[in-house]
């Protein structure tokens, strides 16, 4: 009798973890929807001063012993940091930003976090960050791993110091050369 409670408890125990994962696997889908929805609604109720961008990133000169995590680039890895606070010029850029034209990897890779950025309220509410690359340059929104679009550097190129944007550009032909084979 103790043995069986113990089965079956044990059984209880395994469909609620599966239930668990399941749950915030999907909520991780969510989470991401939901915070493209929400900057766009911003966008579009004429909030954009509500909103500002930081961006990290590492000089591509600079050779890299390992790849970096977003929190090793934000705390220590940063070689350049750069705030904004008027995107009233992007307007146009971000209302391009759609969860719609995402598309979900096959195979998860493991982040290189070489730029990240992220949207935050004014009063430092997250909307939603970008982590670039994983393999074959997929992108990392809100920690979930997608297919590169264009728009993710579009966005951050008009900001960023000197030779910085040829080396973004470049990598955006070959993300797109990738996504074509």
């Amino acid at each position: 009798m103790k043995r069986k409670r113990i089965i079956i408890i044990c059984i209880t125990v395994l469909f609620l973890l599966i239930g668990i994962f399941l749950v915030n696997f999907e909520r991780n889908d969510m989470d991401v929807n939901e915070a493209l929805l929400s900057f766009s609604q911003l966008i579009e109720n004429g909030k954009i001063s509500s909103i500002n961008l930081t961006i990290y990133h590492v000089n591509p000169r600079n050779f890299i012993l390992f790849p970096y995590d977003v929190d090793f680039l934000v705390n220590n890895g940063a070689d350049n940091i750069i705030y904004i606070k008027n995107l009233e010029a992007q307007i146009d850029l971000l209302k391009q930003i759609r969860s719609d034209t995402l598309i979900p990897v096959e195979e998860e890779s493991r982040l290189n976090a070489e730029f990240y950025y992220i949207f935050k309220t004014k009063y430092g509410r997250k909307i939603f960050d970008v982590a670039m690359w994983g393999d074959d340059y997929s992108i990392y929104i809100n920690g979930r791993e997608f297919k590169s679009d264009d728009i993710f550097y579009d966005i951050i190129i008009p900001f960023l110091p000197e030779d910085i944007p040829e080396y973004l550009e470049a990598c955006k032909d070959d993300a797109n050369r990738v996504k074509d084979e």
